[in-house]
């Protein structure tokens, strides 16, 4: 079976510039989450804890907490990334 494919130019073209957009939107996410979580970190240090990027996703964002804040009813790196990132889906692990 032979399969054939007219793919424009504009297709490619249209096709380059999604990909390169899904790129920069993900390095500014990233970028985000490490200023959401270097200036928390600051704050959970003084409690003997840190959170740290695991893993990025689309809109799906993953955060380990470390130390007693992992086990913390006040919520603060909830309250952080929602307060900064209200666009992403945050999942703490």
């Amino acid at each position: 079976m032979v399969l054939n494919y007219n793919i424009t130019t504009v297709e490619i073209f249209s096709f380059r510039k999604t990909i390169k957009l899904l790129s920069t939107n993900m390095r500014e996410i990233e970028e985000k989450v490490h200023e959401v979580l270097h200036n928390l970190n600051w704050l959970l240090e003084s409690h003997n804890s840190f959170a740290e990027l695991v893993a990025i996703k689309g809109k799906k964002v993953t955060i380990r907490c470390v130390g007693y804040c992992a086990e913390c009813e006040s919520r603060c790196v909830q309250v952080a990334f929602n307060e900064r990132m209200p666009e992403i889906k945050l999942v703490l692990q």
